[in-house]
């Protein structure tokens, strides 16, 4: 038997999410809320069609409701050496939330690059979302530059404003 799986017809609706700025991350319950600014840049894109619909928002939250938050984390990630060594740091969503809203604040402050979207991995049939961000952040004299948000999760909403 042979099954396909057209990848291009499971269609995500994050619309021009690729690089745009993340605002703030909470935790309220059982449901984690990522904001993210959203700032059109038609130049970016060779075929406009697919993001036409999000360039009037200006805000996209990014709402999964997590159903067991031991199966949860974070994974926080430093580039590659010469070597291609990387280093992972795992760590409870909470935790990660403080350091997070704190590093994006400064980084505001000063005018830094902000953190951002980089993409979203879906595992229908396990109920996993991996959201992965591009971040900056200095712990322990190691500098992180990806993050993997890992949620147990039946849905993900994307709400644009």
């Amino acid at each position: 038997m042979t099954e396909k799986y057209i990848l291009n017809e499971h269609i995500i609706p994050d619309g021009i999410m690729h690089d745009q700025e993340l605002n703030n991350i909470s935790f309220d319950g059982d449901t984690l809320t990522l904001s993210f600014d959203i700032h059109y840049y038609p130049q970016n894109y060779t075929d406009t069609t697919l993001v036409e619909k999000y360039k009037d928002f200006k805000i996209c939250r990014v709402k999964c409701k997590i159903n067991d938050d031991f199966f949860s984390e974070v994974l926080i990630s430093t580039s590659p050496d010469k070597k291609r060594i990387y280093q992972v740091k795992e760590m409870p969503i909470e935790e990660f939330i403080g350091l997070a809203n704190a590093e994006i604040k400064k980084r505001k402050e000063k005018g830094y690059f902000a953190w951002s979207y980089n993409n979203i991995v879906l595992s229908p049939n396990t109920n996993f979302v991996t959201i992965e961000l591009s971040i900056w952040l200095k712990l322990k004299r190691k500098i992180y530059t990806t993050c993997q948000i890992i949620l147990d999760t039946n849905e993900i909403e994307y709400i644009w404003e």
